[in-house]
């Protein structure tokens, strides 16, 4: 395999103690480079986008346990984070939710109805179309939002602890100059 930055020695087991510790997950993950370019694979490309795999679950693993504690669903993250983030004039309509948030029309209905409950957002009818709903943060949502943000960021600056703040920012500066490319067109392969 190609030159990799040494471990430090200071890395051989996780945080709390629990499961296995960075050199057994760099180990695993070295393995799978192997068998990846093994099978023809590029080793580079490899490295990098096994590397991203594993960090997305190792935030996504902290994500599941964070909803768990907020009381919340991926699916109503999603509805929030629009809203706060995105929603023209802090609002939404009920439809483009669900589309930017892939689901249903009558699956959002029946998530916002739970929101709702839960007093984080509000349904007003559309001043411009009364047919419509708007739908909005009330003032506890956006703190949620805002609370969750920044308890997540802690856990987020910790995965990128081992770069320091001229490499988190070259390794921000190259991804974003990934996500500004082409997405690439998916390789069909014959029958056989």
């Amino acid at each position: 395999m190609g030159t990799r930055p040494p471990v430090p020695d200071s890395v051989d087991a996780s945080a709390d103690g629990a499961g296995p510790g960075p050199r057994s997950q760099l180990q695993d993950y070295q393995a799978a480079i192997a068998g990846f370019t093994a099978a023809g694979a590029n080793e580079t490309v490899q490295r990098v986008v096994t590397a991203l795999s594993r960090i997305r679950k190792r935030l996504d693993d902290y994500y599941r346990e964070q909803f768990a504690e907020l009381n919340l669903q991926r699916g109503d993250w999603g509805v929030l984070a629009e809203l706060a983030l995105h929603g023209m004039d802090g609002s939404s309509t009920p439809s483009r939710l669900a589309d930017v948030t892939g689901v249903s029309p009558s699956t959002m209905t029946h998530r916002l109805d739970q929101l709702v409950e839960r007093g984080l957002v509000q349904r007003t009818p559309d001043p411009q179309n009364r047919t419509r709903m708007k739908v909005r943060l009330t003032r506890a949502g956006q703190e949620l939002f805002r609370k969750s943000v920044v308890d997540a960021d802690v856990t987020e600056a910790a995965v990128l602890a081992a770069l320091d703040a001229s490499e988190q920012a070259q390794l921000a500066d190259l991804l974003e100059k990934i996500l500004a490319s082409q997405p690439p067109r998916r390789r069909h392969y014959g029958g056989s």
